[in-house]
């Protein structure tokens, strides 16, 4: 069975261009496209592609990947890596039954926000957004929410501000200082600290936000910074460290605290994460992984 320098678990930004960068470096890579949470709007923070779909960015760069043979792309894989018994490998499996062994991974199949707002997922992408950067132009001047689950409020708060007036603030029963409450509240911004029972709206798009204390509030759109995150690592054996975010835990250069395993996008940085961003993270640890079988086979 062929070895592979690379696998590559998760085809967004990151992956992408981290195949790229080691298949032009003559490398030997498989990129495994889980499919998880591709996002299906526009990219709107980079000069280069403002306004263009997102799916037809990913599409387009997949068609970039074919013209490499030292590349393979599978698409829509759910995959298995386990760890061989030498510790030097690793050996992926797919759903289909194909099976490859790597000498390093490369993780960038993303992060999930985790919050337990009911029906979250139907608004998130959609009019729930996680970066005011990304969508904050189409926003602007519309009812909105941030629903910040940190200790962390008021910067993204002031940034939200700028687009519109008519902010409300919710910690989702998380705490806020009376310090930083009264700092927003003094530009007219309303904080919630009770819990969130419900949203409402239609077809991804919101109309209101239901609060247990019985209170609902009309909102249009908005953003979040939840508590916490999970990652596709867990279950895959993998024994990287995490965060208190848990999101995985990566020195400058893209290693992991598991030796041959690298991380890199949404699960290894935290919101609000540009799409120009998690490409820069994939080419950086591309170059380290690169330069590490560069030094480890001279």
């Amino acid at each position: 069975m062929e070895i592979l320098d690379c696998a590559i678990i998760g085809g967004g930004p990151a992956g992408l261009n981290a195949a790229l960068l080691l298949g032009r470096a003559n490398r030997l890579v498989a990129l495994f496209d889980t499919n998880n949470d591709h996002f299906a709007f526009e990219l709107q923070e980079s000069i280069s592609r403002n306004g263009n779909a997102a799916i037809e960015f990913m599409q387009v760069a997949r068609e970039k990947l074919n013209q490499y043979p030292n590349i393979h792309s599978i698409v829509g894989q759910n995959v298995r890596v386990i760890k061989q018994s030498d510790n030097k490998l690793f050996k992926i499996y797919t759903e289909d039954g194909e099976n490859f062994l790597a000498e390093k991974i490369l993780l960038t199949d993303g992060a999930k926000i985790q919050t337990d707002i009911p029906d979250f997922e139907q608004y998130y992408n959609k009019s729930i957004f996680r970066s005011p950067y990304s969508y904050g132009w189409e926003l602007k001047g519309k009812k909105l929410i941030y629903i910040n689950e940190t200790r962390d409020v008021t910067l993204t708060a002031k940034v939200i501000h700028n687009l519109s007036n008519d902010l409300i603030v919710a910690t989702n029963g998380n705490e806020i200082t009376e310090n930083e409450k009264r700092e927003l509240e003094n530009k007219g911004i309303h904080v919630i600290t009770d819990k969130i029972k419900e949203m409402k709206g239609h077809n991804g798009l919101l109309s209101s936000v239901v609060f247990q204390n019985g209170l609902e509030i009309e909102r249009e759109a908005g953003f979040i910074t939840p508590s916490t995150y999970t990652t596709n690592i867990i279950g895959q054996g993998f024994s990287c460290d995490l965060d208190k975010h848990g999101l995985i835990v990566v020195d400058y250069f893209g290693r992991t605290s598991e030796k041959n395993v690298y991380a890199a996008g949404d699960a290894a940085q935290p919101a609000p994460t540009e799409i120009v961003l998690s490409e820069a993270t994939g080419i950086k640890v591309a170059m380290t992984i690169n330069s590490d079988i560069s030094m480890e086979k001279f």
